[in-house]
């Protein structure tokens, strides 16, 4: 039973080599001789250089690249700097939209004419999305009005447990 559930090593082995390929391989020598050409470029250019010039390369680097650290965090500390982040305290909004939770709290009652119009204009957005420039037009009406939907259905809802009552 054992035997069943050993793995064969050399399948695996032929299956990475399969993976692996030609032209991955053709890339990793091509990567290398770039890297050889690119090194050899390099030492012929400072082949001619002493010992004291690559301390004095060396100290002058040094230098450069700390007195650059050093003025970009003094300059981030100062207050003259240019680029400054704006800090905006987080406040409450003066009228925060409702969530559709809150139950509507009119005492005013809703009549059968403002009813139909209410349908009426419903039926008149729902009929837009059934041409194309009509579409664009409920489109922009339901981003530019986002809830408007959402506040019919309250009103339609809030009319019919008018009679219920």
């Amino acid at each position: 039973m054992l035997f069943q559930f050993k793995r064969n090593n050399k399948k695996d082995y032929a299956k990475a080599d399969y993976f692996k390929g030609n032209l991955l391989q053709k890339f990793d020598e091509a990567n290398l001789r770039l890297q050889y050409k690119c090194a050899h470029w390099l030492e012929l250019k400072t082949a001619h250089l002493s010992r004291k010039s690559w301390i004095v390369i060396l100290i002058c680097f040094t230098l450069f690249t700390s007195g650059y650290s050093i003025y970009v965090i003094v300059d981030s500390f100062s207050q003259t700097a240019t680029s400054t982040i704006t800090i905006i305290p987080i406040t409450k909004p003066a009228n925060p939209k409702e969530t559709g939770n809150e139950l509507v709290k009119v005492n005013a009652s809703i009549s059968k004419i403002e009813y139909e119009r209410i349908v009426d204009f419903r039926m008149y957005i729902d009929s837009l999305g059934r041409s194309p420039n009509g579409k664009k037009l409920q489109d922009s009406i339901m981003q530019h009005h986002s809830g408007l939907l959402d506040s019919l259905t309250k009103a339609e809802n809030y009319y019919h447990s008018q009679f219920k009552n």
